[in-house]
């Protein structure tokens, strides 16, 4: 954490003295660099860079940290981070030339100050601030390297990867916070993040919270709040969405943007490693996934025709891309005949909007795509028949090593209602039997489908009963019939359900391996779709109130998996607005518009705890242990592509107006160390049961 001090305060230096050149007109030459340095900064850090209130620029310290990570490195930082008042942010030419000075100036050594002298000038810090920085340097340097055995696990007292696992499965294994002390949950800490939109999915490892939010990257201590390190992303605010989560492996954090950035961190001080554009005109909205050395990233947002959107592998440690698989395919690509015969600039969409899961076992990536928004084109040949439009709505499954497709299965082909399949790929073992693992996915329509995760083949469906566009599921191949009065037409409006901001839609579902369960949030409405060949996409939707909700368009329920019925469901007039979390304490905390955050028993649906936030929760809650103590978090605020869609059902329910916040609840810590107690005496129980079991 010192080192990241030293190089925030680096950053800061020459943030300052290149606003001070550029306002004096002088040319960046070493000479100018450094009389700006001693008028404006070695009140701070010496005349010497021997340090003063801030740490030296000459020590050991700073100079085998950025000598090795190099100028542009420290460019980098220099130029996105530090300090917030720069306005405008340093021109990056200039930021090159105050590092290769600071670099210059340290390889040619100077007098180094010791933690004993007295500074000459300035302030030092007192007793208070450097307990604060050495306490969050400590926590910082007790991070340990991610490895591919933690992110295979199922998520327990750290939340390592997006929805838990690299199975995708939402559910956490903690139970100290459970249906008998849930009601006591308090709120431990809150924090602003900044202007910007929500659907934010943190991790949490060792202490340490990271997230990508309100601008910036960064890592905060778990128990506090307090901010370790922040990356500065500065991004144009886009209506779309933005980046759902970020990445941990080794000892390295991996983030996107919606500008097609993809970067690695250094997950203790969040220096720059590596940052690469990997798209033009797509958009990288899903976290990345790291997995075997390998970053997994797709790309979404592809409205146009002719923009086709991709996943596509990254070396971790170099960022060097290692393969691309298009998911609309080219012109004579396998599946383009899918088209109705319509050249490639014709065709689009297929977005990678959510993170894929990773089969460990076969070295293999699965993942789902959306639908596509030319639907004049796959309605082209025949109005009354859509092109099944590959590899739309489909799982697609990927050797990881080489991106060659391994099987495929499309779900919902000739998509012309916005229905997609884009979501979570849950990797477990088939409830219904078998033994086998399978892949169970949700798509707006509010169907669950299974597919066999080492061939492809199609195994069953449920659908929950809301939808009326397929009329029937062939029980052998997966085969959807659509009813074709729901098909829209040009200048002719078709009723149809679920609305197209889906029966489900980004925020996730969860799923309890133990019990077979499948829990959910829902959207309960309808819509009037038309084609209109002057848009872009070409449908055109009006939200509208399924006939006998009661217009109440929240739902949240649960399925049992194994036999295919509904256990539970609770209806609302708020939409929700958050993902699911399922724990071992057989609860489930799920949010919605009106700003309610929520715990309900998860085997009856009861509502056993609930927190009014200060804004809606439109995010992705986890949970996590911090020295025997379990917490959970989620971020409201901020506002979603979604709530564009959803706003008009229930326009009395107030939008999201701030910028996104996060809070974090547990139990009091005198109660949380019992409830730990009780569970190491259960322990202990069924270890004497066990131990008297092997003597008899």
């Amino acid at each position: 954490m010192r080192r990241h001090i030293r190089s925030m305060l680096s950053a800061t230096i020459a943030l300052v003295a290149g606003g001070a050149l550029a306002q004096a007109g002088e040319e960046p030459d070493s000479g100018g660099i450094r009389a700006t340095y001693v008028t404006k900064c070695a009140m701070c850090h010496g005349e010497s860079l021997e340090g003063g209130g801030g740490p030296a620029l000459n020590s050991a310290a700073f100079k085998t940290k950025w000598g090795g990570a190099g100028t542009e490195a420290l460019a980098d930082y220099i130029a996105r981070s530090m300090p917030p008042a720069a306005d405008p942010p340093l021109d990056l030419d200039l930021a090159k030339a105050f590092a290769s000075y600071l670099l210059a100036e340290g390889k040619a050594g100077g007098k180094q100050a010791s933690a004993s002298e007295k500074p000459v000038t300035g302030f030092a810090l007192d007793e208070f601030a450097r307990a604060a920085r050495d306490r969050l340097g400590a926590v910082a340097e007790g991070l340990r390297p991610v490895t591919d055995a933690m992110l295979r696990q199922g998520a327990a007292d750290d939340w390592l990867v997006w929805r838990g696992s690299t199975d995708a499965l939402g559910f956490s294994q903690l139970d100290q916070i459970d249906q008998s002390n849930v009601g006591r949950l308090q709120l431990v800490w809150s924090k602003s993040l900044g202007p910007g939109m929500n659907s934010i999915a943190p991790l949490e490892h060792d202490g340490v919270i990271f997230l990508h939010g309100g601008g910036q990257i960064a890592a905060l201590d778990a128990l506090s709040g307090d901010t370790i390190w922040r990356h500065e992303d500065k991004v144009a605010p886009r209506n779309v969405t933005q980046p759902r989560g970020v990445a941990l492996y080794d000892d390295a954090l991996y983030a996107s943007t919606v500008d097609n950035r993809l970067m690695a961190l250094d997950a203790k001080t969040g220096v720059l490693r590596w940052k690469k554009v990997i798209a033009d005109k797509s958009a990288l909205t899903s976290a990345p996934l790291v997995a075997n050395g390998i970053v997994f990233q797709g790309g979404a947002v592809c409205f146009g025709k002719g923009m086709r959107c991709f996943m596509a592998a990254f070396d971790a440690k170099t960022g060097k891309e290692l393969w691309r698989f298009d998911t609309v395919p080219g012109d004579n690509a396998p599946g383009s005949e899918s088209w109705g015969g319509a050249p490639a600039s014709e065709r689009g969409g297929a977005g990678v909007w959510t993170p894929p899961s990773y089969d460990y076992a076969e070295d293999q990536l699965v993942f789902g795509t959306g639908n596509t928004y030319a639907v004049n084109t796959i309605l082209k040949n025949d109005p009354a028949r859509p092109e099944a439009a590959l590899y739309t709505n489909s799982t697609l499954n990927l050797d990881a090593k080489t991106g060659k497709l391994t099987w495929h299965f499309q779900h919902f082909p000739g998509d012309v209602w916005d229905e997609d399949w884009a979501f979570e790929r849950m990797i477990v073992r088939d409830p219904r039997g078998g033994g086998g693992p399978i892949v169970m996915s949700m798509g707006k329509l509010g169907i669950l489908e299974a597919i066999d995760l080492k061939t492809g083949k199609y195994l069953w469906s449920y659908d929950y009963g809301l939808q009326d566009i397929i009329t029937r599921i062939d029980a052998a191949t997966g085969a959807k019939t659509i009813d074709s009065d729901k098909i829209p037409g040009r200048a002719r409006a078709t009723s149809a359900c679920p609305y197209a901001a889906g029966f489900r839609n980004w925020p996730a579902t969860s799923y309890d391996p133990r019990i077979g369960v499948l829990f959910l949030p829902a959207l309960d409405a309808c819509m009037e779709v038309t084609i209109d060949d002057s848009i872009a996409d070409g449908s055109v939707w009006q939200p509208k109130p399924r006939p006998g909700s009661g217009n109440k368009f929240g739902l949240v329920a649960a399925i049992d998996v194994r036999t295919g019925k509904k256990l539970w469901e609770v209806n609302r007039r708020a939409p929700e607005a958050s993902a699911v979390l399922a724990t071992a304490g057989s609860l489930l905390f799920e949010g919605s518009r009106d700003r309610w955050f929520r715990a309900l028993d998860s085997g009856t649906g009861k509502t056993l705890w609930q927190f009014q936030l200060t804004d809606t929760p439109n995010s992705f809650p986890i949970t996590y242990l911090v020295n025997g103590r379990q917490y959970v978090a989620v971020v409201s605020g901020g506002g979603t592509y979604q709530d564009g869609f959803v706003s008009r059902l229930v326009p009395e329910i107030e939008p999201s107006v701030g910028g996104p916040a996060l809070w974090v609840f547990a139990l009091d810590s005198v109660e949380a160390k019992a409830a730990e107690q009780s569970w190491l005496v259960r322990v202990w129980a069924v270890i004497q049961k066990a131990i008297g079991g092997l003597g008899a």
